[in-house]
């Protein structure tokens, strides 16, 4: 018998804000203020409820976690999140190129 097929939902959206400041720091082990510091340094940029709460996404969690994980490995605060943001830039340069390899795949296929 076959399952049936669960409607997708916000939360199945990386990039949904779903999690206040609070719940998001729970869930990574910890404080509020370093959630803060991610955001004042410019690595992570949550959205706003109409309250004026940060909501992060899970996306953002991923990038904390990874500035927790190199923290933990006696990173300094400043250098991790720059190894974060870098990363960040890789990934999404490593995307843009596979996008334009299609691309270009596609244009020689027609040719």
């Amino acid at each position: 018998m076959t399952q049936p097929r669960r409607r997708p939902s916000r939360l199945d959206d990386d990039e949904y804000p779903a999690y206040t400041t609070g719940l998001a720091a729970e869930l990574l082990g910890v404080q509020p203020a370093f959630l803060r510091s991610l955001d004042a340094a410019g690595l992570l940029t949550p959205n706003r409820s109409t309250g004026g709460q940060r909501r992060y996404s899970r996306a953002e969690l991923a990038l904390a976690l990874r500035v927790r994980e190199l923290l933990d490995a006696n990173m300094p605060l400043l250098a991790a999140i720059r190894i974060v943001s870098l990363e960040r830039q890789l990934e999404a340069a490593h995307r843009r190129i596979v996008s334009l390899e299609s691309l270009v795949s596609e244009r020689l296929d027609r040719s």
